[in-house]
């Protein structure tokens, strides 16, 4: 038996810890946040909204939107009172992307996947406790919010975060299961930590990770590795396939070499 303390809650929280280094801003960090709140997606949030969102009081959020507002990132509809974010806000996005040696060498593979199956592939980093595809390709039928990079999710029920997850000792594993709360997004969805801890370490031995209606009903999804040169992950590429047409057996058959091929080819220096 795993023993998770509290019931599976943290002690001290992240955000605690990082306070607590001399070098933090908090000031600083409250200023990102307001920015941060708008990652669950609303278009728009009032003055009174943000702050109850990001718990400061309504003056000091009135300062962080008027200073965003100044430099470009927040823009006021001066008619409703509401601010929403700006194209400046994709633009650290495109500076990261256009950047990053991690996007140059991985996207040739996830192409040459696209091109083979036909499915949407994506690569995702860990964050903490989520996965964040930086880049996707995506299949036929998907939504919107499918195809754009940026998206957090959590890491746990994801077939990506499981193979970025088996990377750490497995303690580590042990502590980010226990500073989350699982919730079921299906009827299948594992939540209990024992067996998500298994399924982490499973990934771990077998080099991939597989999922089936975990966060959408019908949905399989399959996740590999890309290492750099010291053999530590540095990221995960996984395929999105609909089980009607790619039931688990045909998955682990065809498509289980091809992404073990392709993630294994690409090293990050």
């Amino acid at each position: 038996m795993l023993g998770y303390p509290n019931g599976g809650k943290s002690n001290v929280s992240e955000k605690d810890a990082r306070q607590q280094h001399p070098q933090f801003i908090e000031t600083l960090e409250k200023g990102i946040r307001v920015l941060e709140i708008f990652r669950d997606g609303q278009p728009s949030l009032g003055l009174t909204e943000l702050a109850d969102a990001c718990e400061m009081t309504k003056s000091a959020a009135q300062r962080f939107t008027h200073t965003w507002c100044e430099l470009g990132y927040l823009a006021k509809d001066e008619r409703s009172r509401r601010y929403s974010l700006t194209h400046k806000a994709l633009e650290l996005g495109f500076l990261y992307l256009n950047a990053s040696p991690l996007i140059s060498r991985a996207l040739p593979a996830l192409k040459l996947i696209r091109e083979r199956c036909n499915l949407t592939v994506n690569l995702s980093v860990l964050s903490g406790h989520d996965i964040v595809y930086v880049m996707r390709i995506p299949g036929p039928n998907q939504t919107h919010a499918e195809m754009l990079p940026g998206r957090r999710m959590p890491a746990w029920c994801t077939s990506a975060g499981r193979v970025l997850l088996a990377d750490l000792p497995p303690s580590r594993v042990q502590t980010s299961l226990a500073q989350v709360t699982p919730v079921a997004y299906t009827a299948q969805t594992e939540v209990d930590r024992e067996v998500l801890f298994e399924r982490v370490q499973e990934a771990g031995r077998n080099g991939y990770a597989l999922t089936r209606d975990q966060v959408l009903v019908g949905q399989v999804g399959i996740a590999a590795p890309i290492r750099n040169v010291h053999f530590q992950v540095v990221a995960a590429i996984n395929i999105t396939a609909q089980l009607s047409a790619w039931p688990v057996e045909k998955v682990e058959q065809e498509l289980v070499p091809l992404l073990m091929e392709v993630s294994q080819a690409v090293s990050i220096g």
